[in-house]
């Protein structure tokens, strides 16, 4: 572990770094902190969605930090991913890839699964799902935000990922940005997730953009989400266009033991506030007999 800077700086935590080393020559990230007063909470492995930046996440942290012992795992599509050149092809950065690499990362962090609540997010409540299919990654739950069904792109997109170079793609982050705000983000109803995705976008690595656009390409969850045995809750918003409230149903009618959690906002998910819905699923796995 090494120490450096904490990006949320929760007083009574402590905070350090590690890299684990999920593929020959892939390294990723940790980020994980730890309440100083023993509190008994379960251990959440979490993981943010594609090209996410820790900071988007940082009021949801805060409150989560405060006495759950919390691993943030940046998948292999972020800037941080130490990634050998050789690998650098869009098979790489597929959802079942990203998830072998939680599998591979909750062994070496010592997790106790029996124990461990998965939380994550868009294309990282996808890669939670895969892994959790035929009890590959073992946990105690999972708390999911926006998982999509599949991942759509326009017809340009589909062109533009194999054929622009990532040099031009770079240059284009502004037409992507302007794009989600006109088509696919209710910028207006809900400004502050826009303002994530643009902060995200501009952040991205633009050849680990097109790589992961390309490999998810045909990408769809449905199969194999009978064989999931954990509880399952998914979180959605109803004014949140990517990840639609039809998508999310699908997905828990899917999983033997899922539940919808309908949330205000996109913005709402990503707060404090969503914390309480976190810990009420929670509380819930208890009166259902589920051992803590």
């Amino acid at each position: 572990m090494t120490k450096v800077d904490d990006p949320i700086a929760v007083e009574g935590v402590r905070f350090s770094r590690r890299w684990v080393t999920v593929d020959d020559g892939v390294r990723l990230r940790v980020f994980e902190w730890r309440p100083e007063r023993g509190t008994g909470a379960e251990p959440i492995l979490f993981v943010a969605g594609w090209i996410s930046l820790v900071t988007g996440w940082r009021p949801l942290l805060e409150k989560m930090v405060e006495t759950h012992p919390v691993y943030y795992i940046e998948t292999r599509e972020k800037c941080s991913a130490q990634i050998d050149r050789r690998l650098m092809r869009a098979a790489g950065f597929s959802i079942p890839r990203l998830a072998e690499d939680l599998i591979e990362a909750s062994g070496q962090l010592g997790l106790d699964h029996e124990q461990t609540v998965l939380f994550g997010s868009s294309m990282g409540s996808n890669a939670i799902l895969e892994a959790l299919k035929d009890g590959r990654l073992p946990a105690r739950a999972a708390f999911l935000v926006g998982p999509n069904i599949e991942f759509h792109f326009p017809r340009w997109g589909r062109v533009a990922v194999h054929v622009v170079p990532a040099w031009l793609i770079q240059r284009l982050k502004g037409f992507v940005i302007w794009y989600l705000q006109q088509f696919r983000v209710n910028a207006r109803d809900d400004p502050e997730q826009m303002a994530r995705y643009v902060r995200t976008v501009r952040a991205a690595d633009a050849a680990r953009l097109k790589l992961s656009a390309k490999a998810v390409q045909g990408y769809t969850v449905l199969p194999g989400l009978e064989t999931i045995q954990a509880p399952v809750a998914v979180a959605y918003a109803g004014s949140d266009s990517l990840h639609g409230e039809d998508e999310v149903r699908k997905i828990v009618d899917a999983i033997p033991a899922g539940t919808a959690v309908r949330c205000p906002s996109n913005t709402y998910m990503h707060t404090a506030e969503v914390a309480e819905d976190f810990e009420a699923f929670l509380a819930s796995l208890n009166t259902r007999g589920i051992p803590s």
